[in-house]
């Protein structure tokens, strides 16, 4: 992926008009690069590396003189999300994280809540989880059965209708990417943002108040409609105000955030739903879903913002001072940044041909290599996580563990979390600025896939340890471990694959992340919902050994994609050409 050492010379340059000087357009996360630029061909220098006639899109130049350049390349706008202040970025990083973990944190717990639920709906009340002795077995059972729970003589509840608790949110969340997106490119990514937030906290009172269990799974497709947000639209956010040498730590943020809501809601859960009521778990997570939209509204800007594609590859469209690496900042021209820019619903106006546009590209993104990997790939990885969280409190159970305390399977979230935040976040942005450093300053979005290489390992190893210690009844410690392994693989990959996407295809971020959480929500809906299922039919080992087998198969992807992802995404989206003429600053149109 060296593009100083792939790319050959080539005897001329495609001839630009001089009289050509039109003011360059801007692009939001939907325009076609290759319609968008001018085909201008590669060239290189004595030193090896290529010049900045053109680049195939996704390709940047990260270092420059030693010095990490600014990428995207932000405006003279003091409003441009680009100019926060780290300290203004980070709130919000923060904001968003507390609001996507208690969104993702709200589907895990349910999981967990599966015994109450079977109880629950065969008529039986949940506070007997705490009184019986669910280590030996009915006749014929062996490994981890969740019927095994239920009194004898009981009728048992459909068990694939009783999992759509855990996994109908994830309906609602992929169908959220493919509405949030458009209407965040016609309207801001913050109305959205603060309705969808609503969305989560009022479904969770309704499904606390909930009176049957049709009703009861209804509230949670609104809920996962709410959470869909953290797939869709956080990860376009910190695209607005990060640059890239920075991203991987933000997503790390969010993802590692969950852990702390983890450690106050997961441990008590099943405390609170034997001894008092499942209920008050949705009464508290919506209550700190409501103060995340308060929190949201007051201190969360609109980070909706048109750049050129140059701007995206950092190309300034104008000259820069000696010394300068960004263009300085002008708020007597375009206004300061201030209490009402952060305040204000709208921002710079609605742009609904774009968002009509929206669908129609990403439908053209739908089979791109990369997304087509990145989609099947996530789901997969998230296939023995979906089958530990809900076989989790069953095999505690089986071990002799008070229901109560069962909470404590979520420890392995926790850890992994942590683990996240300092290998997809820190480690990775070290590793895949390293490699750009040593292939001459030059960035290919294919050296994150370095960074999965573990994860896979270590997600193959987890899904049979796991598997061994719940169909042995080993040690609770092996189980966790087990778990701890599956959910630390699978949440790195995920951190890495949404910088990985977005630095791939920059202008077409928004369509790229619909089409992964797409395909990773229609694989994994179909089959997380039977999890619990077959392993009652097959075993543990049996299902486990299936997913690791999967899991080694999707693996062969990331050489292909080293190999030939650069090559992917010329066919794809082809080039971005240098900047033809020069523009004025105020030319820009600010905000969309």
């Amino acid at each position: 992926m060296d593009s100083a050492s792939t790319l050959h010379p080539v005897q001329s340059i495609t001839s630009i008009s001089q009289s050509d000087t039109k003011s360059l357009a801007r692009y939001d996360s939907k325009t076609p690069l290759k319609h968008a630029v001018s085909e201008v061909t590669l060239t290189e220098g004595i030193s090896g590396v290529p010049t900045q006639e053109s680049q195939v899109v996704g390709t940047t130049k990260l270092y420059e003189n030693g010095q990490i350049r600014l990428i995207p390349m932000p405006t003279p706008d003091p409003k441009d999300p680009l100019n926060m202040t780290e300290r203004q970025k980070w709130i919000a990083v923060g904001i968003v994280a507390f609001f996507g973990s208690l969104a993702l944190s709200t589907e895990l717990i349910a999981s967990s809540l599966l015994p109450v639920f079977i109880l629950e709906y065969a008529g039986v009340s949940p506070k007997l989880l705490n009184s019986v002795d669910y280590t030996k077995l009915p006749p014929g059972m062996t490994g981890v059965n969740p019927l095994a729970i239920l009194p004898a003589g009981v009728k048992p509840p459909n068990l694939a209708t009783i999992t759509l608790l855990t996994t109908i949110p994830m309906l609602g969340n992929g169908l959220a990417s493919y509405l949030l997106v458009p209407t965040s490119i016609a309207v801001g990514r913050r109305p959205v943002l603060l309705l969808m937030a609503c969305c989560a906290w009022a479904g969770g009172l309704w499904a606390g108040f909930s009176t049957s269990l049709t009703s009861h799974i209804a509230a949670r497709c609104l809920q996962g409609l709410g959470a869909g947000t953290v797939e869709a639209l956080i990860p376009l956010i910190i695209q607005d105000m990060m640059f890239i040498h920075r991203r991987n730590k933000a997503f790390a943020a969010v993802v590692s955030s969950q852990g702390i809501v983890l450690l106050l809601l997961g441990i008590a859960n099943p405390y609170i739903a034997s001894n008092y009521s499942w209920r008050w778990l949705y009464y508290i997570t919506s209550g700190l879903g409501f103060a995340a939209w308060v929190l949201m509204g007051l201190f969360l800007p609109e980070t909706r913002w048109k750049r050129t594609v140059e701007e995206l590859g950092g190309q300034p469209i104008s000259p820069l001072e000696p010394g300068q690496n960004r263009p300085a900042l002008d708020p007597v021209r375009y206004g300061p940044r201030t209490r009402r820019t952060t305040l204000v619903v709208f921002h710079f106006g609605f742009q609904w041909r774009e968002a009509l546009i929206s669908p129609v590209d990403a439908l053209r993104t739908t089979l791109f290599p990369a997304i087509v990997w990145s989609g099947i790939t996530s789901a997969v990885l998230m296939l023995p996580v979906a089958a530990a969280m809900q076989i989790g409190s069953f095999a505690l159970l089986q071990q002799g563990w008070k229901f109560e305390y069962t909470g404590l399977h979520i420890v392995p979230h926790i850890f992994a979390n942590a683990g996240v935040y300092y290998v997809g976040g820190h480690l990775a942005d070290r590793i895949s600025n390293a490699i750009s450093r040593r292939k001459g300053g030059s960035r290919e979005p294919e050296y994150h896939l370095a960074n999965l290489v573990l994860p896979f390992v270590i997600a193959i190893v987890g899904c049979f340890v796991f598997a061994w210690a719940g169909q042995h009844h080993a040690h609770w410690a092996i189980l966790l471990t087990g778990s701890f392994l599956m959910i630390f693989a699978s949440m790195t990959t995920m951190t890495v694959m949404n910088v990985f996407l977005v630095e791939s295809y920059p202008s077409w971020a928004g369509p790229v992340l619909v089409n992964c959480s797409g395909l990773r929500t229609l694989i994994g809906f179909s089959l997380h919902s039977r999890a619990t299922v077959w392993i009652v039919e097959r075993g543990l080992m049996g299902i486990m050994s299936i997913y690791a087998a999967a899991i080694a198969v999707v693996a062969l992807g990331i050489p292909a994609l080293w190999f030939g992802g650069k090559r992917a995404r010329l066919w794809s989206a082809g080039k971005v050409g240098k900047p033809r003429g020069t523009q004025e600053p105020g030319d820009h149109c600010r905000g969309v």
